[in-house]
């Protein structure tokens, strides 16, 4: 593989890339996870990518009195295929440590696996010289019911806050668009989610997540990335009731590095952190650490 095309492989695989305080279940986090997984570039028939994300991130919900934490650990493993140049699916499945402190101090603690995202990606469109300059495409797809239902030594469900997911069913569509140009990446992504209720009466609110990235490479096998996840959420509910710390928008600015090991495995770690946020009611989101890999089998 020669220097150009390794770098702009490397650039291609590896972008990394809330509710009343009794009713918090976090469901569509800030940012495009299948990014890494399907990739942005020029797809190519038969090509089978296995990938990895690990995400560390926390919420804070409620006024002081009411205030409760969740801090949350994120497992995501993934499987993509490209049947042709033009078409890849992807198949992801989180497994998610949560642990909640409630108002008194009391802790819940759950792990389980969470809702599996089946997602495909399309090219309708190629501009430009033959390494095809520019791209845009068709996203869609659907979140299953997956997760597990923790109980506690009593047999008793724990609250949705702690849940690993929502168990909702949810479909997904979109657009995405790809610039390349030795040394430099560009991509942007939007995916509106919309969401059915899910277990115990918890109905997650619509959401709109964008994300653009761009990759600079510095060498054939590191680049440094740089982006912004933008999501806007319209307010969750439970048993039908409005929640009211639920919702709004919200910016986060992301910075980070991709390494590649050999020829076909690509590191990514990326720190995220608050530029905007228009929030209903009292919510505060933590920084995101994420750590992810892309393999090409």
């Amino acid at each position: 593989m020669s220097s150009k095309s390794a770098a702009a492989a490397l650039l291609c695989a590896a972008t990394v890339l809330a509710i009343p305080a009794a009713h918090a279940c976090s469901t569509c986090k800030c940012a495009d996870p299948t990014i890494t997984l399907m990739g942005s570039e020029k797809a190519f028939s038969g090509r089978t990518r296995l990938g990895f994300d690990l995400l560390w991130r926390g919420d804070e919900l409620g006024t002081a009195d009411t205030r409760q934490e969740t801090r949350e650990t994120r497992s995501t493993l993934g499987l993509a295929f490209s049947p042709s140049e033009r078409l890849t699916l992807a198949l992801q499945l989180p497994y998610v440590d949560k642990t909640l402190t409630l108002p008194s101090l009391e802790q819940q603690s759950a792990r389980g696996w969470g809702d599996a995202d089946i997602s495909l990606r399309y090219r309708l469109w190629r501009s430009g010289p033959l390494s095809g300059r520019h791209l845009l495409g068709l996203r869609g797809g659907v979140r299953l019911p997956t997760s597990e239902s923790i109980r506690d030594g009593q047999g008793r469900k724990l609250s949705i806050d702690v849940q690993p997911d929502a168990g909702a069913y949810a479909t997904q569509a979109g657009l995405w668009y790809a610039y390349h140009r030795h040394p430099w990446f560009l991509g942007l992504t939007s995916v509106y989610s919309a969401y059915a209720a899910g277990q115990q009466q918890f109905n997650p609110g619509d959401v709109l997540n964008i994300s653009g990235t761009g990759h600079y490479a510095i060498n054939p096998n590191w680049a440094l990335l740089a982006g912004i996840d933008t999501r806007h959420a319209q307010a969750n509910s439970y048993a039908g009731v409005r929640d009211v710390n639920s919702g709004g928008d919200l910016a986060m600015g992301r910075i980070g590095t991709a390494l590649r090991l050999g020829q076909e495995l690509v590191l990514s770690l990326s720190w995220q952190t608050t530029l905007y946020e228009n929030l209903d009611g009292e919510q505060t989101e933590s920084d995101y650490v994420r750590l992810s890999f892309a393999y090409d089998l």
